[in-house]
């Protein structure tokens, strides 16, 4: 996940220079260019990273939630282990 992180930096930064040179440089073609390949770029790292942020909240969902189950077996094994006194 970390060389897709990377990469979607990476390309952010090309668009993002692209749409600088169009400033730069406003003639027609690198306007077009800027408008078209950078945000294209810029929209193809910025679902990257979508997918990055989603996976990792979907990873720390599942730890907690399997961490919760084992705390959860713990204590019912525990309470069968030691029957309490009824009165």
């Amino acid at each position: 996940m970390t060389r897709l992180l990377q990469l979607s930096c990476v390309l952010t930064l090309v668009g993002l220079a692209l749409m600088v040179w169009s400033m730069l440089v406003p003639t027609p073609m690198p306007v077009i260019f800027a408008m078209s390949v950078g945000q294209l770029l810029g929209t193809v790292a910025f679902g990257m990273f979508g997918y990055v942020v989603l996976v990792d909240q979907v990873r720390k969902q599942r730890a907690k939630g399997a961490a919760r189950a084992a705390r959860e077996l713990a204590t019912d094994a525990s309470d069968k282990a030691s029957p309490k006194a009824s009165s």
